[in-house]
């Protein structure tokens, strides 16, 4: 949406400039693309899966340790958790927090 307004009408810059999609704007905030990340203590099963490499069975596997281990401490605890390895991990710590 593009609101123009009258010749020397004030404006309030934030309420101009609305997004073209309120759909894609929350998935950016739970998937990290504006710079927030996914904390691993608290996320949805569907939060989790909304992090780039992370499926229903990683998500669920997730959600699984954190129920028997508790809260994580540190995010290398990810590493624990079959099916993340090395590599896997330097993708989702990106996006992921504590």
């Amino acid at each position: 949406m593009i609101y123009v307004p009258k010749q020397g009408a004030t404006t309030n810059a934030q309420t101009a400039v609305a997004p073209a999609d309120p759909q894609t704007s929350l998935s950016a905030n739970v998937s990290g693309a504006n710079g927030s990340k996914v904390n691993l203590n608290t996320a949805t099963k569907e939060q989790l899966m909304q992090v780039d490499g992370i499926g229903d069975k990683k998500a669920t596997k997730i959600i699984e340790y954190r129920q028997q281990h508790g809260s994580f401490k540190q995010l290398s605890e990810l590493k624990d958790i079959s099916g993340i390895g090395d590599k896997t991990y330097q993708k989702l710590s990106k996006s992921l927090t504590i």
